[in-house]
């Protein structure tokens, strides 16, 4: 998941190619600094293959690149996250290939491998136990437990009402804690 300050060659000449004027291309930039880490956590965890969550990442920012005349200043974070939500579910109708891969992070700041082990482990869990949580209710989910977002905030990225949005979050925290009590061992589980 590395990226720079800089917007993506690809982004960079779709902005020329497309004739984005320069308020609009800055405000892209900065969607995509402020952005980019949180959009391709979020296609992660609502499942994006770990292959394929870089370029379904790129994708979400080009789909952005060619709607940015039409967008609310201040509404691209908005968009960005509901652009992912349609970029998760067009990634998991594609035919998954069984190609064998390696995550490798890289060099990192942490002092200690037995730390990022953990880090990695955990993280997978949680991959494993969102994987199990049907894909409406994880992407709230994730939204309001991960990316921070409030229930109005999701209902309107999301464009459900209200009330569905809460019940979505309630149901998947549910099926999420049953997932937790179930992957436990017996003896950390209450009688």
């Amino acid at each position: 998941m590395g990226f720079d300050s800089a917007l993506p060659e690809s982004l960079a000449s779709g902005a020329a190619r497309l004739g984005v004027c320069a308020q609009d291309e800055a405000r892209l930039r900065r969607a995509f600094v402020q952005h980019y880490a949180g959009i391709w956590r979020f296609l992660r965890r609502l499942g994006v293959a770990s292959d394929r969550v870089d370029d379904a990442a790129q994708h979400a920012f080009l789909v952005a690149l060619e709607a940015i005349p039409r967008i609310l200043p201040g509404c691209e974070r908005a968009f960005l996250y509901s652009t992912a939500v349609r970029i998760a579910h067009g990634e998991r109708r594609r035919p998954q290939r069984e190609v064998g891969t390696v995550d490798f992070d890289g060099p990192s700041p942490l002092p200690s491998p037995d730390e990022l082990t953990d880090q990695k482990r955990a993280r997978e869990m949680l991959d494993r136990l969102l994987e199990h949580i049907e894909l409406d209710a994880r992407a709230v989910f994730v939204l309001f437990e991960i990316e921070g977002f409030t229930v109005p905030e999701i209902a309107d990225l999301l464009k459900i009402p209200l009330g569905t949005a809460a019940s979505r979050l309630r149901r998947s925290r549910e099926q999420f804690q049953a997932l937790v009590v179930a992957c436990s061992p017996p003896s950390s589980r209450q009688p």
